[in-house]
């Protein structure tokens, strides 16, 4: 069996290598005890915390130099001495025309018009005829509207009061010249065939009087047309 030997005899070390550390320690101690005793690491510390400053250089617009102020002009003077003013002139204002009412005699029909007669039309009467007609004519229809509404019935039975229908009818019916009814119809349904029932049982129940002998001239009937509104009565 072998065994290994450890020589553990002493080996010097080389004296220049050491010398050379103990230098450098001594300096490196050195340079921080001055540094520390002038201030010069504080400074250095300061320099690196401080921020970067940035200078901004802009652009400096030198205006334009201002116009010249308009030279004054000054008003000549127009006005004249009163020593050799002129004097003033005064105008004479005629008289207002006199107007008179001379009487013309009458001319004769038979007698021929000359170049240089002046012929004044007499002034011709306003036929208000019309105007009559028309206020009569809206008078009699405001009679049927008011006869049609005294004389509507709201309907009667089991459908009227199950179904209680509210609405309004717009009826035609044509009249005679004396009065009598000659047809009627729906021109606007309620959507109840009550109501609708009920408004024409209203036209056919009226009694209308004749037409006035200034309402519409020349004709023997006209056709009229209503609005017949229906509301249940209150229970």
């Amino acid at each position: 069996m072998s065994s290994l030997a450890l020589d553990y005899r002493y080996q010097p070390r080389d004296p220049a290598r050491r010398l050379q550390g103990i230098v450098l320690v001594v300096a490196l101690h050195a340079f921080l005890g001055y540094a520390l005793v002038s201030g010069m690491a504080r400074k250095g510390l300061n320099f690196i915390k401080k921020p970067l400053e940035a200078v901004v250089i802009q652009e400096v617009i030198i205006p334009p130099p201002p116009p010249p102020p308009p030279k004054e002009i000054k008003p000549r003077d127009l006005t004249v001495p009163r020593d050799n003013a002129p004097p003033p002139i005064q105008q004479e204002v005629p008289p207002p025309p006199v107007v008179r009412a001379v009487e013309l005699p009458l001319r004769d029909p038979t007698q021929p018009i000359s170049a240089n007669t002046v012929v004044i039309a007499a002034p011709q009467p306003v036929d208000n005829s019309k105007a009559i007609a028309a206020s009569m004519e809206s008078e009699y229809a405001a009679k049927l509207r008011a006869m049609l509404n005294s004389t509507k019935r709201y309907p009667t039975g089991r459908a009227a009061s199950q179904q209680r229908p509210q609405g309004k009818v717009k009826v035609w019916f044509t009249l005679a010249r004396g009065g009598s009814l000659l047809d009627a119809g729906i021109l606007e349904s309620s959507n109840s065939n009550l109501l609708d029932d009920a408004a024409i049982a209203t036209v056919r129940r009226g009694v209308y009087p004749a037409f006035p002998r200034e309402t519409w001239v020349g004709q023997e009937q006209h056709k009229f047309s209503a609005e017949i509104e229906f509301t249940p009565p209150s229970s």
